[in-house]
C-alpha cells in the first residue's frame, strides 16, 4: 500500500474501526438481529473511513434486493437508517453489476445517486465509492458510501474499504445461516414480538457496546391502559387480540434496527440503539398517537384503549439491566398516575405529551 502521510496517519484508527466493527457485527448475530440492524454499523464504518455523506448497502436473495440506508446522525437525533426494496434497473444495475471496488465520479447525476442510495440530499457533484459482496465467489449485495465530487480516496483508504466489503459478505451470509437455525424460543408467540429473555440478553449486549464506544441508547416501557375493563366486558381470548393488535402498531412505528420485546401481560419494551432520551421521546409519542387514533373492537363500551410509557435512557438512568429497567417502569408510573395515555420521560416533573 502506499505510505502517504496522511495515510500513515489515518490508517491505524480506521483498521482499529474495522475490527471493531465486525467484533460488535457479530456480537448482533448471535442475538439474532435482523439483517439491517447487523448491516448498520458496517454502513457507519464504511462512511467514517471515507469521510462520507452516506452508505448504503443492496442485498441480494432469491432474486429480491433489499436497500439498507445509513447517514451519520447529526446531534440529539436518531440514527437515521431506512430499509427496503429496490428495482433492479437503469443507473441501479449498471453500478450494481460490477463487484471490484472502485471509484466512480460524475458517472451520475445527484438524482441518480438518490436512487441508487436510497436517500435525499446527496451532494451537487457526488462521487460513489462501490464494492461487491460476495460469499464463496457468491454474488449477495453491494456496499456503497457517497462523498463530496473532490474527495479521493488514497490507496490505504480503498484496501480498508475492500477489507470492509470482504468481512461484510460473510457476516451477512453467517447471519442468514443463524436466522434460518433458529427457533421460535426468542419470540413471543401471541405478538410476534421478542420475549423477556431475548429483552434481558439484548440490553445486556447493548450496555456493553454502548459502554465501549461511549454512546447512548433508550428504552421504552409501555403499559396498555383499559385492559382490565376491556377483558372483564369482552374476555380474555379478544383481551388478546387487542395486544396483538397494539403490537403490530408499534411495530409499524419503529425503524428496522429498533426492537420490540414483550416484558409482561400487558407490557412492552422497546430497546432504541444509539437513540438519546429526546429522540427516544419522540418516538414514544408517535406510538402513543397512533394507538390513541386506533378503533379497537369493542372499546365503545368499556372505554378507550391506549398505552403509557417511561423513557429511560443509558448511562444517564442507568448503568446495568435492573437499573434501566427501574427508571422506565418508575417514569411509566408516572405516566399511569397523571392520567393515562402519556409518554414520561425518566427524571422529568412533566409528562413529555401534551394532551
Amino acid at each position: 500500500m502506499a505510505k502517504s502521510k496522511r495515510g500513515q496517519r489515518l490508517l491505524p484508527h480506521k483498521l482499529d474501526l474495522v475490527f471493531s466493527t465486525f467484533i460488535e457485527v457479530s456480537g448482533l448475530i448471535t442475538t439474532g438481529a435482523s439483517i439491517s440492524r447487523i448491516v448498520t454499523p458496517i454502513l457507519a464504518c464504511a462512511s467514517d473511513i471515507m469521510s462520507g455523506k452516506a452508505s448504503f448497502a443492496i442485498l441480494e436473495k432469491k432474486r429480491a434486493y433489499t436497500r439498507v440506508s445509513y447517514s451519520p446522525p447529526r446531534p440529539n437525533s436518531r440514527l437515521a437508517v431506512k430499509e427496503g426494496p429496490v428495482r433492479m434497473a437503469g443507473f441501479v444495475e449498471k453500478v450494481y453489476r460490477d463487484p471490484k471496488p472502485r471509484r466512480l465520479a460524475r458517472t451520475g447525476t445527484a438524482k441518480q445517486v438518490e436512487r441508487l442510495s436510497g436517500l435525499d440530499g446527496m451532494p451537487a457533484s457526488p462521487a460513489i465509492i462501490v464494492a461487491g459482496l460476495q460469499y464463496r465467489k457468491r454474488r449477495i449485495g453491494m456496499i456503497g458510501v457517497v462523498t463530496a465530487g473532490d474527495r479521493v480516496p488514497d490507496e490505504q483508504e480503498m484496501g480498508l474499504f475492500g477489507l470492509l466489503a470482504r468481512q461484510a459478505g460473510i457476516a451477512i451470509r453467517n447471519a442468514r445461516e443463524f436466522e434460518r437455525t433458529q427457533t421460535l424460543s426468542i419470540t413471543d408467540g401471541l405478538t410476534g414480538a421478542y420475549n423477556y429473555r431475548f429483552l434481558i440478553d439484548t440490553l445486556r449486549k447493548e450496555i456493553g457496546r454502548s459502554d465501549r464506544f461511549k454512546e447512548k441508547f433508550s428504552i421504552i416501557m409501555l403499559d396498555v391502559d383499559g385492559l382490565k375493563e376491556y377483558n372483564d366486558t369482552h374476555g380474555h381470548l379478544r383481551g388478546s387480540a387487542v395486544i396483538r393488535s397494539v403490537a403490530q402498531i408499534v411495530s409499524q412505528k419503529l425503524r428496522s434496527i429498533d426492537m420490540l420485546c414483550k416484558y409482561g401481560g400487558d407490557e412492552f419494551v422497546v430497546v432504541l440503539p444509539r437513540t438519546p432520551k429526546k429522540g427516544a421521546a419522540l418516538a414514544a409519542e408517535r406510538i402513543r398517537v397512533a394507538i390513541d387514533k386506533h378503533r379497537f373492537p369493542g372499546e365503545d363500551l368499556t372505554g378507550k384503549i391506549t398505552a403509557s410509557m417511561g423513557i429511560a435512557s443509558f448511562p444517564e438512568d442507568g448503568g446495568t439491566v435492573p437499573e434501566l429497567i427501574s427508571s422506565s417502569d418508575k417514569a411509566l408510573y408516572k405516566a399511569k398516575r397523571h392520567g393515562r395515555n402519556l409518554v414520561w420521560i425518566s427524571g422529568k416533573k412533566k409528562p413529555f405529551s401534551t394532551v
